[in-house]
């Protein structure tokens, strides 16, 4: 099921913070295009949206691990995978499509 988060897209590798059915997503443009991922780092569950954009991986702000924004895959082999989630821009703004629960 498809959410309308925004009217806009985010500024270039801005993290913006939003909830979708109670669930902490962490919405981005990386030169144009959109991602959108769970806000807690896989590893210790800390926020995402305190790390950095860099080369379409987020970086984890207490250990330093990246995340893929594409696949979720993690820069060390033993991480869980962070959960990513699929987004459209349309003319009435912004969506992400989550699971039905």
């Amino acid at each position: 099921m498809w959410f309308k988060v925004l009217e806009h897209s985010p500024k270039p590798d801005a993290l913006k913070e939003i909830s979708v059915n109670g669930v902490e997503l962490v919405l981005t443009n990386v030169k144009g295009r959109l991602y959108c991922f769970e806000n807690r780092c896989p590893h210790e569950e800390v926020r995402l949206s305190l790390g950095c954009i860099k080369n379409k991986k987020i970086k984890c702000a207490l250990h330093g691990y990246s995340f893929n924004l594409e696949t979720g895959w993690s820069s060390e082999e033993d991480l869980e995978r962070l959960k990513i989630y699929q987004v459209k821009r349309e003319k009435a703004g912004i969506f992400i499509e989550m699971e039905d629960s």
